[in-house]
């Protein structure tokens, strides 16, 4: 129990520093952690439900990202920076794959909810996705195509 309550600490002091989070936590009285953790929970609730789940999966997949990304951009540190361009490679090859994935498989029940699982977990700092599947699939993939892609292209390794 102890080290439930170390997490929502954590969770808390992470959350106060989200705008939102903090205004939402003073006006009702509840921890940060709380209303992030509700607020979570609702989405992916929604998402479950197909409500509005194809809006929820771009705000999570896209909207989020490239907020980070921007974030990212502007900080002096470079370390952040490999992982977000990773994560839009991946996200771009995701996408492309996702126009016949859907095709095949938008009938599935829960599809909405297991594509805003893939994209969490490309992102999320903890797991770090995007990076082994860069580095196991389409790095590899792009490295043995690199030079018929660019020269189907029309351009070469230099540019």
């Amino acid at each position: 129990m102890a080290q439930q309550s170390d997490y929502l600490d954590s969770l808390t002091s992470h959350f106060q520093t989200v705008p939102i989070v903090k205004q939402l936590s003073e006006k009702t009285g509840l921890p940060a952690s709380y209303v992030a953790i509700g607020f979570i929970g609702l989405s992916f609730m929604l998402v479950l439900f197909g409500i509005c789940s194809g809006l929820m999966v771009n705000i999570v997949g896209i909207l989020y990202p490239a907020y980070v990304s921007f974030k990212a951009i502007e900080s002096k540190e470079t370390d952040d920076d490999k992982q977000w361009l990773t994560y839009w490679v991946i996200f771009a090859a995701y996408s492309f794959l996702d126009h016949f994935i859907d095709i095949l498989f938008f009938w599935f029940p829960f599809y909405h909810t297991i594509k805003l699982i893939v994209l969490v977990y490309l992102f999320w700092p903890k797991t770090l996705g995007a990076i082994w599947v860069y580095n196991h699939i389409v790095g590899p993939f792009l490295k043995q195509h690199e030079q018929l892609i660019d020269s189907a292209l029309g351009g070469d390794k230099s540019s």
